[in-house]
């Protein structure tokens, strides 16, 4: 052997490229997990942990137990299935997922001698993790998929419909689009669909545009969507299809993906132009879905506390809020100040309220969670009350000129982009109209320059700082169609 050979570098695999290439193939072969029909699995999940997994990760695994015919959403890495008793047999070749975790941070001497972090050596990370999906585990309870009827599929999806609150017709004969124009959806009648899978794939993935309008997740690949065959046209429809299939395995709702074959030859440039396009596309059909689930709970909680609300007294009341405001947080919704760091590659903010650092790749688009043992309080962090107290202020200002079905949303401080008339404020929030029906309460502290109640300006997130502008609109005639 030459001593060229010998010192030749190990190639390090790319993991990204290697999940865009599987997709590429399987769309190809049409098998990918959002062109064929298939009885509602489940959202894969790892089941030492009870957390569903995400975006990249949850499509990769999707497609890994399509195309390895595993018909169990339960995924786990070595040692977790062995620290349940359980145990992967031997020779199983399991599947990759990423991840990201905060590397832990290295000391050094300053000139005075004195031991000091090392600032620049605590950063993100990238891991790669290997799981094995139940089917290739040993000792593994079998799994009990809860069995819906077709009456609860029906119920299941008519509800995140109707508690979205979209404006949906069916005044179509044959077509089936989103109208950002309008902000409307409109459909074919139920009729004219030959079983309710079809129905609710369909309606499913207009409603996952209609997510994307400026008022709500401001998802750049509809708002700066100009025409049929256009390059962000194809990733919005993408995107779209994604968001669909995650609703319909959440809720239990058989997936029947409609027509499909004008976009996939788009898909497959778009993804071979791109590694970090599949886990970009994911990471936004994972918030579409995100977003209509929480309208959904939020709505069920509402109806529940009306039904009984001589039974409601103070304790529960609070406990409502607490519960409302951990499931703000879980989907994500930033309510209080973080302490942010910047890197060349990554941006990592600690958040005090859910004790995790939001990590933000800026190539890929991609965010990853990391739970932290302890880390600093961030100045400027309000009280719990306080907090509350103000935001439900917030949403009293908002009823009172939106009317009193108003919904009022906290705003997304890593990202996030609103629009709209600031319409008042309260001790710790600015009130900003969003559409008809709904509004956004920022947080006064993040915002530079401080706006005035009556302006109409674009805020403008990152790195959980606001920036005010000058809001001009825009007009746009399009529509998002299958």
């Amino acid at each position: 052997m030459t001593s060229a050979a010998q010192s030749k570098p190990h190639e390090k695999r790319d993991f990204r490229q290697e999940v865009t290439d599987s997709i590429v193939r399987m769309l190809e072969e049409g098998v990918a997990p959002w062109q064929k029909p298939w009885e509602a699995t489940g959202v894969p999940l790892n089941p030492t942990t009870g957390k569903s997994y995400r975006g990249g990760n949850a499509i990769h695994l999707m497609a890994t137990g399509i195309r390895r015919a595993f018909e169990d959403p339960r995924w786990m890495t070595y040692r977790q299935a062995a620290e349940q008793g359980w145990q992967v047999r031997k020779g199983e070749k399991g599947a990759q997922i990423e991840f990201w975790e905060n590397a832990p941070k290295q000391r050094s001497e300053d000139p005075t001698g004195e031991q000091v972090a090392d600032k620049d050596r605590s950063r993100p990370v990238h891991r790669v993790y290997t799981v094995f999906n139940a089917k290739q585990i040993d000792g593994i309870p079998a799994y009990a998929p809860r069995e819906r009827t077709s009456f609860e599929v029906v119920q299941a999806g008519e509800r995140i419909l109707a508690n979205s609150g979209a404006k949906i017709s069916h005044d179509q004969a044959d077509r089936a689009f989103y109208r950002p124009s309008t902000d409307s959806i409109h459909l074919p009648p139920k009729e004219a669909f030959k079983d309710a899978p079809g129905y609710y794939g369909t309606a499913l993935h207009e409603l996952a545009h209609w997510t994307g309008h400026q008022s709500r997740l401001n998802r750049s690949t509809l708002t700066d969507t100009y025409r049929f065959g256009d390059v962000n046209y194809a990733r919005e429809e993408l995107r779209a299809e994604l968001a669909s299939v995650f609703l319909a395995a959440e809720r239990g709702i058989p997936h029947d993906p409609a027509s499909h074959a004008a976009y996939v030859g788009s898909w497959i440039k778009a993804l071979r132009e791109d590694k970090n396009e599949i886990f970009r596309a994911a990471r936004d059909a994972s918030g579409a879905a995100d977003f209509l689930l929480a309208l959904d709970r939020d709505k069920a909680r509402a109806e529940a506390l009306e039904a009984s609300p001589d039974s409601v007294g103070p304790e529960q009341q609070r406990t409502e809020l607490d519960d409302e405001s951990r499931q703000l947080r879980d989907d994500g919704e930033q309510i209080a100040a973080a302490a942010a760091f910047e890197f060349s590659s990554q941006t990592a903010r600690y958040e005090p309220s859910t004790g995790t650092v939001l990590v933000h790749d800026k190539r890929s688009g991609n965010d990853r969670r990391t739970p932290v043992e302890a880390a600093p309080q961030a100045p400027g962090t309000v009280g719990h009350d306080e907090l509350q107290k103000s935001f439900a202020a917030a949403r009293t200002v908002a009823e009172q000129a939106l009317g009193v079905n108003a919904k009022t949303h906290t705003a997304l401080t890593g990202s996030g982009t609103y629009r709209g008339e600031i319409i008042g404020e309260t001790d710790l929030h600015v009130i900003q109209r969003l559409s008809p029906g709904s509004a956004v309460a920022h947080m006064k502290h993040l915002l530079e320059p401080m706006p005035a109640v009556g302006d109409s300006v674009v805020v403008a997130y990152s790195n959980s700082r606001g920036t005010v502008k000058e809001f001009q609109q825009r007009g746009k005639a399009r529509e998002m169609g299958r």
